[in-house]
């Protein structure tokens, strides 16, 4: 090899390696993305009562939406879900002997489960399809106030904080979803069980045949979207509660219209699927480029 040629495939090296150590470099250099929130459905401000959906009273074992995030893709870290509760502690001073349930002075226990399922738009409509995640936890479920007959016309209300009087008690339970990736749309449902309802019912009554899954009627969403506005999803055991009358079946988790304005409060927070930042790309793609050229140089000093 002669000198000449050492010193080209030397320069060659070096500029390659200085290339590619750039990129490394930039790469690293790149901050770690902070959680974020990717879809947001919550009422704003969060009202002391909301419109509900009791899944013992429309024989419902789970109920949800499809959303789309702000991003394309994300690893989540939690989903935060609306919730309803009409239970009162005068109502279950005496708390039933039921597994899993747990009664207190300030709430009662109960397990509550968020599903998130892939868009199978195979049949024509979205539907449920791949589960991706499902996320069963124990959750503190507050008392809702006791009534207020003064302030509330003697019907069985509280009076909120707003000077409003409502049936539910609003709260939110946060569902741990670290280490669950998602698509930018997909399907959640929060289901949990009741009297006769639900994957195990309870088998007698209880301060959990109350509980609601709220819903939100202010406005969209403010983070995000829902690709289908006027549609929840839904499994319910009677037909008459689907808008189709059942056609589509019954007791099965699937799309229902007719919901304007309502929608399942709820909110997505993580970080966004990692892409290569624009400055990146262009340093990679500079670097081939350079690469490139070095080599169509050396061909044409052999020629």
């Amino acid at each position: 090899m002669s000198a000449s040629t050492h010193k080209t495939k030397m320069k060659t090296l070096s500029v390659t390696t200085l290339v590619i150590a750039s990129a490394l470099l930039a790469l690293a250099a790149r901050p770690l993305l902070a959680d974020s929130i990717l879809y947001n459905n919550l009422p704003n401000p969060m009202p002391p009562g909301s419109p509900s959906l009791g899944f013992q009273a429309t024989q419902t074992a789970q109920f949800g939406d499809l959303i789309h995030l702000i991003s394309n893709g994300a690893n989540l870290s939690s989903g935060v879900i609306l919730m309803t509760d009409w239970a009162k502690f005068a109502d279950w001073q005496t708390c039933p002997a039921v597994t899993g349930l747990l009664c207190e002075d300030e709430g009662f226990h109960w397990p509550l489960t968020l599903n998130l399922y892939n868009v199978d738009s195979s049949s024509g409509k979205p539907e449920p399809g791949a589960l991706i995640t499902t996320v069963t936890q124990s959750v503190f479920i507050p008392w809702r106030p006791a009534d207020d007959p003064i302030d509330c016309n003697n019907k069985a209300q509280y009076l909120g904080f707003d000077g409003q009087c409502y049936n539910g008690f609003n709260f939110t339970v946060s569902f741990d979803l670290a280490g669950v990736t998602v698509p930018s749309q997909f399907i959640f449902g929060i289901a949990y069980n009741t009297q006769t309802w639900g994957a195990n019912p309870a088998g007698s009554d209880g301060p959990y045949d109350s509980l609601n899954t709220g819903l939100n009627d202010h406005a969209p969403p403010t983070t995000g979207s829902r690709p289908l506005p006027d549609t929840a999803y839904w499994n319910t055991s009677t037909a008459g509660n689907y808008t189709d009358g059942g056609a589509g079946g019954v007791g099965i988790f699937r799309q229902d219209t007719a919901w304007t304005p309502y929608s399942q409060g709820a909110e997505f927070i993580g970080t966004p699927s990692a892409t290569p930042e624009p400055g990146t790309i262009g340093l990679l793609c500079g670097g081939g480029i350079v690469i490139a050229w070095l080599r169509r140089r050396k061909l044409r000093q052999k020629s």
